[in-house]
């Protein structure tokens, strides 16, 4: 049986490329087998209740606890978008610093159309805008 100069080359060819190759390792195989049944039971004991001892209780949800998260997020925003040294937002800065919807409102909110807001102007605008109803002002309203 004579082999053809290309087949032989092929053999050379692949006998050389398998002896270079690294040898196999018992972790390069994968084992097959069932899942355990235990597993899901297992993995749920992992999952402490809500109501363990150390973990404290979460906080219930309130009114007044909703609306001073979004008082802390309002103010975070306008941190965000005033200049450090004037503590006030104009377009530009709200821009520049990704609070679109103050420079989409930037109109609306500033009420006394300086071209800049102040943290009472932009929280007046908000609170205006919640609808969880505010207890009224205790102190006296000066209208001008």
């Amino acid at each position: 049986m004579a082999m053809s100069k290309f087949a032989l080359s092929m053999v050379t060819v692949l006998l050389a490329v398998s002896a270079q190759a690294p040898g196999s390792h018992a972790g390069d195989s994968i084992s097959l087998t069932r899942p355990d049944p235990d597993m899901r039971a297992r993995a749920l004991r992992a999952i402490p209740p809500h109501d363990q001892p150390g973990q404290g209780n979460p906080e219930p949800i309130t009114p007044e606890g909703v609306d001073s998260a979004i008082d802390r997020r309002i103010r975070s925003l306008f941190d965000r978008a005033a200049d450090p040294a004037t503590q006030r937002v104009t377009v530009a800065s709200a821009e520049k610093a990704g609070v679109g919807y103050f420079s989409d409102h930037f109109r609306e909110i500033d009420r006394d159309e300086t071209g800049s807001l102040d943290f009472a102007e932009v929280k007046a605008f908000f609170d205006a805008q919640s609808p969880i109803a505010r207890p009224a002002p205790t102190g006296i309203q000066i209208i001008r």
